[in-house]
């Protein structure tokens, strides 16, 4: 069973269950799930049952939803249940949902277990204002945050590409850290229905590893 996870969004109605990324998982499979990973690398095979069974559970045991197949778009987002939004984040060690009802907003949520994001892949991914912002931190703890900037990305891509259909590049959002675990993404240019300059807020935590969790409330 997973573990249910509290305080990674302001909306309570949003669940989230964790657990470790396990093989025993790839027996709880459906037969559709399983033909999904038929060819894919045994890791990946744990990563993904693992995953499943997290949604099959917190689709059950939150919204009485039972049985059901999470399977792939051709652009391999989730499929989820008519009227739930979700979100799904793995590493190597550890898988996550994310769950709510569709009618209040959508999720996206992004869990890390590397030490810190590689410098040469900043100029790739964060933006001028965020690597300015990295250098006023103490060296030591530069890759770790700019991991964390990378991750809120990861996180604020799954919670809007439901509703813009639109895929977005990471110099389009703005991220800021602020205290006690909050942060504050800014779209810096026109993406679907989210205009340039309209903000969302989210959370981060770096403890075991780091995991980022945005909401994109219903407009």
């Amino acid at each position: 069973m997973g573990r249910e996870l509290f305080g990674l969004f302001d909306d309570r109605r949003v669940h989230v269950l964790t657990d470790s990324v396990r093989a025993s998982a790839i027996a709880s499979l459906s037969a559709r799930e399983s033909a999904a990973v038929t060819d894919v690398a045994p890791k990946r095979r744990r990563e993904f049952a693992t995953a499943r069974a997290l949604a099959r559970e917190g689709l059950e045991r939150f919204f009485g939803i039972r049985g059901f197949d999470l399977l792939n778009a051709k652009d391999r987002s989730p499929i989820w249940p008519r009227g739930i939004a979700g979100s799904i984040s793995h590493s190597d060690t550890r898988a996550w949902v994310a769950l709510v009802d569709a009618a209040y907003g959508t999720v996206g949520i992004d869990g890390e277990d590397r030490n810190e994001l590689d410098q040469k892949l900043w100029r790739l991914t964060l933006r001028d204002e965020e690597q300015a912002y990295l250098a006023t931190l103490e060296p030591s703890i530069r890759g770790r945050r700019a991991l964390v900037l990378f991750s809120a990305k990861e996180a604020l891509y799954k919670a809007q590409y439901p509703r813009s259909s639109s895929h977005m590049a990471y110099e389009a959002l703005q991220v800021e850290l602020a205290g006690a675990g909050s942060l504050r993404c800014s779209f810096r240019e026109t993406i679907g229905p989210f205009p340039e300059g309209y903000t969302v807020d989210g959370r981060w935590l770096d403890a075991a590893g780091i995991l980022t969790t945005v909401w994109l409330p219903a407009r």
